[in-house]
């Protein structure tokens, strides 16, 4: 039999004043089932929507099929956006994993929406099991990108899929064996955005049945890499029940398990539980936020509604503008600042074209010409620096103060300017008098 050795950890990271991801860690009813959301909405928004969909995934029993349970977070989400208008637009990623099988054949099941991530460690192979429901995961499909150049592809957050969307969301599901000492991995894209995949490799093959100490280490090098996103990460690690027991006995301890039920196939096909001898016992540790940073607060900012939906055409991916047809996006909620015309304006979505069609909507003219401009906001609206709600608002209002100021200071002086060549002109005339007068 096997057993389940975990560790999970949440940091709001070095730049998000709080942080909008969750996670499950055994926790369950399933207590094999664990789980990374990754909200979107802002300020109070994105948490609440990821923190729905693991609550949705608490209730699951082994029995219980992902897809019913990404269907009711997603019904909860919609209809909590709906009913305050202070989570309108709100959303979340998922991966979730849940272990079963059987003695002969143990398994696990892997369940996403979006871009949060699973990846597999088996011996000196280490592969992703999900693929992003992204702009750039389709740009790779259609051969117009590789892997490593969608790493760093600047649209990379833009996704395409996410619960709180639509009315109804599919999530991709993947089964696959298991193998003793297999190490498994959950994150947010905070993570695989800010470290590289080999590097990611690299510190999970270097605390080898140590999934703390593998854990911490990738949070430590996202923060390192910058930190400019919420970070969460699961470690899991397959291990011998056997070899458990002949480490406790070592160690002179022992610590206690929970046995579980497998997942089998109802008679639909679809991934469901069954009461078949369990493959799998659980030694999970409570997963709990990274220590040293607080979680604040940030503005609202909901999910835009200006996009439509992907297709591909002679292997080129192409937006379609379709109203009836929303697609999430990351660039819903991101906001840059361009002067292409001579005044400042602020735009909703991001500085990228597909085709003839801009993802982005001018949201506020300024009416600051970019001449007018001081030298700490240029190279961000040359280089269409991306923010949220609340920095846009902000940069908006310093620039606006910063606008006002100059004005001023400009009358004050013309007015002094204008003072003093009256005054100049006063005092020539008198002083030219007396000696007219002596003539």
């Amino acid at each position: 039999m096997f057993y389940l050795d975990s560790h999970g950890l949440t940091d709001p990271g070095k730049v998000r004043e709080n942080n909008e991801d969750s996670l499950l860690v055994a926790t369950g009813e399933d207590e094999t089932l664990f789980a990374v959301a990754d909200g979107i909405g802002g300020f109070e928004a994105g948490e609440v929507a990821s923190r729905m969909a693991i609550d949705a995934l608490k209730k699951m029993e082994p029995n219980d099929p992902f897809d019913g349970a990404v269907k009711e977070a997603n019904r909860r989400i919609r209809a909590a956006s709906k009913g305050d208008e202070s989570l309108s637009g709100m959303g979340t990623t998922i991966v979730a994993i849940r272990f079963g099988g059987t003695r002969q054949k143990p398994r696990a099941e892997v369940a996403h929406v979006g871009d949060s991530r699973a990846y597999l460690l088996r011996g000196g192979d280490f592969k992703p099991i999900t693929e992003d429901h992204s702009l750039v995961s389709e740009l790779v499909k259609s051969g117009d990108l590789t892997r490593a150049e969608a790493a760093d592809h600047p649209q990379r957050n833009l996704i395409t899929r996410a619960l709180g969307a639509e009315e109804s969301v599919d999530a991709d599901t993947t089964v696959l064996p298991v193998e003793a000492n297999d190490r498994f991995l959950l994150c947010s894209d905070g993570l695989s955005d800010m470290v590289k995949e080999a590097r990611i490799e690299e510190v999970l093959n270097e605390h080898p049945k140590e999934p703390e100490a593998a854990a911490r280490q990738l949070l430590s090098e996202a923060l390192d890499a910058g930190g400019s996103d919420n970070i969460t990460i699961i470690v899991i690690d397959v291990r011998d029940r056997d070899e458990r027991e002949r480490e406790g006995k070592e160690s002179g301890r022992s610590r206690g398990t929970r046995e579980m039920r497998a997942v089998g196939r109802n008679a639909s096909g679809a991934t469901a539980g069954a009461a078949a001898p369990s493959a799998f016992a659980s030694s999970s540790r409570d997963a709990k936020p990274a220590k040293g940073r607080k979680a604040g607060k940030k503005r609202r900012s909901g999910i835009g509604r200006f996009f439509g939906g992907l297709v591909r055409s002679l292997a080129v991916l192409a937006i379609l503008a379709l109203p009836l047809t929303p697609v999430y996006l990351w660039a819903s909620s991101r906001y840059f600042l361009d002067a292409a015309g001579g005044e400042v304006v602020a735009y909703r979505g991001i500085a990228f074209t597909v085709g003839d069609v801009p993802l982005n909507e001018e949201w506020q003219r300024t009416g600051i010409a970019f001449e007018d401009v001081g030298e700490a906001y240029r190279d961000p609206i040359n280089d269409n620096t991306y923010y949220e709600q609340d920095g846009i608002e902000r940069v908006l209002d310093q620039m606006e103060a910063d606008a006002r100021s100059d004005a001023q200071e400009e009358r004050e002086a013309n007015e002094e300017n204008e003072a003093n060549r009256e005054n100049g002109g006063g005092n020539d005339s008198g002083a030219n008098a007396p000696e007219g007068q002596g003539n």
